[in-house]
C-alpha cells in the first residue's frame, strides 16, 4: 500500500495483480477504480513525485508505470539469475522522476525517470532487497532486507554530493555506495526517514522484534538507538501489592502470577542493591490463573486491584471488570465472575463513539477506578457496590480534550447526563492543543486524592479524584520542548515527572508548583552520566520506608534518587556495582602500597637502630609514619575522585544495571521491589533462522 503526496488516495497492490485506488479524506475509505489487471503479484507499490503516476513491483520481475487512467505506460525488466523470476519486492520515486527499484538477487536498480532505462546498478545486499528509503530531496536513497545490512547510496555530480550544488548544475550525476552498517540480526522489513531541519532521522524494523534509531546524516559512522522489543507499558504488566501478585495481558488472555517467596533479606533495600547480594528463592513463583476475556479485538489495557480482589480489562469496545474469589494464599478454589453492571453507561459522553479504554488504575481502598478512555475523557467511577449492581461514574475530567464546546466551559459544569464534568480552565493554561490526543501515563497518588495523566501531546494534567481541583503542568525541559516519558507519585505526594532529555522534575500539587528541589537541581544538576542514558525513564516506584526517595525505572536500570539531598557530581560514576568493584580495587591497590611503604621504613628504623644513632630522631620517623597515614588516605581520595567516585560529595541517582528488558518494576511490600524483564535473549531464541553469511574458513 502507499498513500500519494496529497495524502488523499491510497493505492493497494494485491496477489490477483490488480491495483485499486480509494479515496482517504476526510477519515473515510471510499473505492475510486481498479487498474487494469496484470498476470502476476503485486509486491510493492509507489507514486510518482507529482501523483500522476503509480509504479508498482511485480513477481514476475518487471516494474511497471501506470497511468491514472489505470493503463501501462511502460513496462522495465529485471534480469533474472537462474531459471526462477526476480521478485521486485520495493520500488521508490525520487523527486527528478528517477525510480529506485530492490528485488531478490540484492540489487538495488536507478531508472532513468524520462528515458525508463537502466541508469545504475548495484549488488546492495547478499540477498533479497525488502525496502526501500529516500529523502526528500532525492540525494539519498537507504535499503535493506534479508541481509540485514542497511545501505546508503548517494548522489554525486561533477565529484561532489548533489545536495551542496545548485539543482541546475550540468555536471554528471552518478549515485554511490557510501556505507553501510548492521543494525538488525534479522531481515529488515521496513525502513523510514526524515531528514527536515528539525528530525535527522533514520528509522528501521525487522524480525528480530527491534526498532533502532540512528541519526541519518551521520550515518554510518554512530551506533542507533535500540527500542526494547517489549516497551514499558503501564497497561500491559500491573501488581497486586497487598496480595503479592502480578498480571500479565496478552491478546485477550489475562495471566495472574504468585509472587515467590525468597529467603530473609538485609532490611533495607538500599543496602541491599548496593551490595548486589544474590537472593535464594525458597518458592518460585507460580502460574495461578489465566481468563480468556471474550473480545473481539486485542486487549488494549488491564489493571488489578492492591488486593487481587478486581481485575480489569478492556478491548477497543469497552472495559469489563471481573471479581476474583478464593485467590488468597490457603484456597483450594479461585472463582471468577464479571461484574455485569460495569461500566456506568456514562463513564464516556452518549456522544462519543469510542468507549475503549487505554489506561486504568484502582485506588489502594479499591473503591474507585480511573479510567482514560480513547477520546482522552479521564473517568472516575465507583465500585464500591459493584457486587450488589450498583456502579457510578463520579467525575470525568477533560483536561486533555480540546473540542471548541469543551472549551467554552470554564469551571465545573453538570453535563446533559448530570456526570461532574471538568474542563475549559486547566485547558486554557496549556494554550493551543493538538486535535487528537491519547492519554499514554496515569498514575493515583498513594492517599487516593490525585490522578496524574500525560498525553501524546506533552500536556499533563493533576486533579483530584473528586472533581474539586485540576491543574495542567506548564512544559518542562529546556525552551519546554521535552516530552514527558514517565509519571508517578512520590511518599510525600509529590508528582514525579521524566522527560525525554532524561530529566527527573518533582511537582508539588497542593502548591501547585515545582518543589524548592526540582528548582534548584532538575534543569542544569542531574548526573551527566544518567542524562546521556539511551532509555527514557518509564516509571517511578515509591518505597513507604523511604518517604524522601523515588525509584526511576528505564528499559536497563533502576536508579534510587533521593529527593532530600543534592543530586552529586555531575560528571561521576553511577552504577553502584561497577562503583564498589572500583572502590574495592583501588583500596586493595593502595593498602599493598601502603604495606611495601610501611615495610621499607621498618627497615630503615631498624638500620638506623642497629647504628645506635641518636634516640631523638625516633620521634621524627614517628611524625612521618603518621604524615604518611594521612598521605595514604588523600591517595585514595585522589584515586576514586579520577576515576569517577568523589566520596567528599553525596551519592546520589544510585544506579543498578543488572536487568534488560525492563517492562514493570513496582514495590509490592516495604522493602521487596519486583521487577518484570523480558530480555532481548529469550525472544531471539525463538526467531527464525537469520541471514547465514558466508566467511573465510565457513
Amino acid at each position: 500500500m502507499a498513500t500519494n503526496h496529497a495524502q488523499t488516495q491510497l493505492a493497494v497492490g494485491t496477489e490477483d495483480g490488480h491495483i485499486r485506488i480509494f479515496d482517504i479524506v476526510d477519515d473515510g475509505l471510499a473505492y475510486v477504480r481498479c487498474f487494469d489487471r496484470v498476470k502476476s503479484r503485486i509486491l510493492s507499490v509507489a507514486w510518482g513525485a507529482d501523483d500522476s503516476t503509480v509504479v508498482t513491483g511485480s513477481a514476475d520481475g518487471s516494474v511497471r508505470v501506470w497511468g491514472t487512467d489505470g493503463h501501462v505506460e511502460t513496462r522495465m525488466t529485471v534480469p533474472k539469475e537462474g531459471a526462477d523470476a526476480t521478485l521486485v519486492w520495493a520500488v521508490a520515486v525520487l523527486r527528478d522522476g528517477t525510480i529506485v527499484s530492490g528485488d531478490s538477487r540484492g540489487h538495488v536498480v536507478f531508472w532513468d525517470g524520462a528515458m525508463r532505462v537502466v541508469r545504475q546498478d548495484f549488488k546492495a545486499l547478499g540477498a533479497d532487497v525488502l525496502s526501500l528509503a529516500a529523502d526528500r530531496a532525492g540525494h539519498t536513497v537507504y535499503a535493506a532486507g534479508v541481509d540485514p545490512k542497511i545501505t546508503q547510496f548517494r548522489l554525486f555530480a561533477g565529484g561532489a554530493e548533489a545536495a551542496r550544488i545548485k539543482s541546475g548544475s550540468a555536471a554528471a550525476r552518478k549515485w554511490q555506495l557510501t556505507g553501510f552498517r548492521r543494525y538488525h540480526t534479522h531481515d529488515v522489513r521496513a525502513l523510514a526517514l526524515e531528514t527536515s531541519k528539525a528530525v535527522n532521522l533514520l528509522a528501521s524494523g525487522g524480525v528480530d522484534a527491534q526498532v533502532t534509531a540512528a541519526r541519518a546524516r551521520s550515518f554510518p559512522d554512530r551506533a542507533p538507538q535500540r527500542q526494547p522489543c517489549f516497551p514499558p507499558l503501564g497497561s500491559a504488566v500491573s501488581v497486586a501489592s497487598a496480595a503479592g501478585l502480578v498480571l500479565q495481558c496478552q491478546g485477550t488472555q489475562l495471566k495472574i502470577w504468585a509472587l515467590g517467596q525468597s529467603e530473609p533479606l538485609a532490611p533495607a533495600l538500599a543496602e541491599h542493591m548496593e551490595s548486589g547480594q544474590a537472593v535464594h528463592v525458597r518458592e518460585p513463583p507460580r502460574d495461578l490463573l489465566r481468563i480468556d476475556v471474550k473480545a473481539r479485538t486485542a486487549l488494549t489495557c488491564s489493571a488489578i486491584s492492591a488486593s487481587g480482589k478486581f481485575v480489569l480489562a478492556s478491548d477497543a469496545e469497552g472495559p469489563k471488570l471481573f471479581h476474583i474469589a478464593g485467590i488468597a494464599p490457603g484456597c483450594q478454589r479461585v472463582r471468577v465472575r464479571r461484574v455485569r453492571c460495569f461500566p456506568p453507561a456514562d463513564f464516556v459522553p452518549a456522544d462519543s463513539a469510542n468507549r475503549g479504554i487505554i489506561q486504568a488504575r484502582f485506588t489502594a481502598d479499591e473503591s474507585r477506578i480511573v479510567m482514560a478512555t480513547a477520546d482522552a475523557y479521564v473517568s472516575v467511577v465507583d465500585i464500591s457496590k459493584c457486587l450488589d449492581g450498583d456502579v457510578t461514574t463520579l467525575v470525568r475530567l477533560c483536561a486533555h480534550r480540546c473540542t471548541d464546546a469543551e472549551t467554552a466551559a470554564d469551571s465545573m459544569a453538570q453535563s446533559a447526563d448530570g456526570v461532574l464534568t471538568l474542563a475549559g480552565r486547566a485547558r486554557k493554561q496549556a494554550g493551543g492543543m493538538a486535535a487528537l490526543r491519547t492519554i499514554v501515563h496515569m498514575s493515583v497518588s498513594h492517599d487516593d486524592s490525585f490522578v496524574a495523566t500525560a498525553d501524546s501531546a506533552g500536556t499533563v494534567a493533576v486533579a483530584r479524584l473528586d472533581g474539586s481541583q485540576q491543574t495542567v503542568v506548564p512544559r518542562l525541559g529546556r525552551h519546554g520542548q521535552a516530552s514527558v516519558t514517565a509519571v508517578g507519585f512520590s511518599r510525600r505526594g509529590h508528582v514525579m515527572l521524566a522527560t525525554s532529555d532524561n530529566r527527573v522534575y518533582a511537582w508539588d500539587v497542593n502548591a501547585q508548583r515545582l518543589t524548592a528541589w526540582s528548582q534548584q537541581f532538575s534543569d542544569e544538576h542531574i548526573p551527566r552520566p544518567f542524562r546521556e542514558k539511551t532509555c527514557c525513564v518509564a516509571g517511578f516506584a515509591a518505597n513507604a520506608s523511604e518517604p524522601d526517595c523515588v525509584y526511576a525505572w528505564a528499559e536497563n536500570h533502576i536508579t534510587r534518587i533521593d529527593l532530600s539531598q543534592a543530586p552529586g557530581p555531575r560528571e561521576t560514576l553511577l552504577n553502584i556495582h561497577k562503583r564498589k568493584q572500583i572502590e574495592h580495587e583501588i583500596i586493595e591497590k593502595v593498602v599493598e602500597e601502603k604495606d611495601v611503604a610501611r615495610r621499607r621504613l621498618e627497615r630503615q628504623l631498624a638500620k638506623r637502630a642497629s647504628k645506635q644513632q641518636n634516640a631523638s630522631l625516633e620521634p621524627s620517623m614517628q611524625e612521618r609514619a603518621a604524615r604518611l597515614e594521612k598521605d595514604w588516605e588523600e591517595t585514595v581520595v585522589a584515586r576514586l575522585r579520577e576515576a569517577g567516585i568523589d566520596v567528599r560529595q553525596p551519592n546520589n541517582f544510585r544506579m543498578t544495571q543488572r536487568y534488560q528488558g525492563l517492562m514493570a518494576a513496582d514495590f509490592a511490600a516495604d522493602d521487596a521491589m519486583v521487577v518484570v524483564e523480558r530480555p532481548w535473549i529469550d525472544v531471539a531464541a525463538s526467531l527464525p533462522p537469520a541471514y547465514h553469511r558466508r566467511r573465510f574458513g565457513q
